[in-house]
């Protein structure tokens, strides 16, 4: 028996289990999809934020929930593939960000068309069935 069925109230245990299911198949596509391009899972998603924004390795580790020296190697492996640089910050010259290079733009890009199934998956929601996943994902997500 998975343990979220022993949750005490029934519609809390498949709500915990359609979110495990969701996040096993999420997590198994980005693998995938990074192992696809000689990455892994960890990579991956240190490109994809530095795809999105630069940002220190004391702010990426903050969102993995680890020591900074941690995500150290991470990048080291990132920038020998010329996917992402080390750039000084404009307010801080002691800090370092991590930003994606063109080639790791376009590679964080790739990975998410690998994994396309929830985009279309949400396409197929009623513009007010979005918004409510969308409130309940931000609700669940908040600290």
């Amino acid at each position: 028996m998975p343990p979220y069925a022993l949750e005490p109230a029934a519609e809390h245990a498949e709500i915990r289990g359609a979110l495990h299911e969701l996040v096993g198949r999420f997590l198994a596509d980005y693998d995938r999809a990074a192992a696809a391009h000689g990455l892994t899972l960890t990579q991956a998603r240190v490109l994809g934020f530095a795809a999105c924004e630069p940002l220190s390795q004391r702010q990426l580790a903050a969102r993995f929930g680890c020591d900074p020296s941690n995500i150290s190697v991470l990048v080291d492996r990132l920038v020998e593939r010329e996917l992402v640089e080390r750039r000084p910050d404009p307010s801080d010259g002691r800090v370092k960000l991590i930003a994606a290079t063109e080639a790791g733009k376009a590679l964080a890009l790739r990975c998410c068309e690998d994994r396309a199934w929830l985009g279309a998956k949400l396409d197929a929601l009623a513009p007010e069935e979005l918004e409510t996943v969308r409130d309940a994902l931000r609700f669940l997500t908040k600290e």
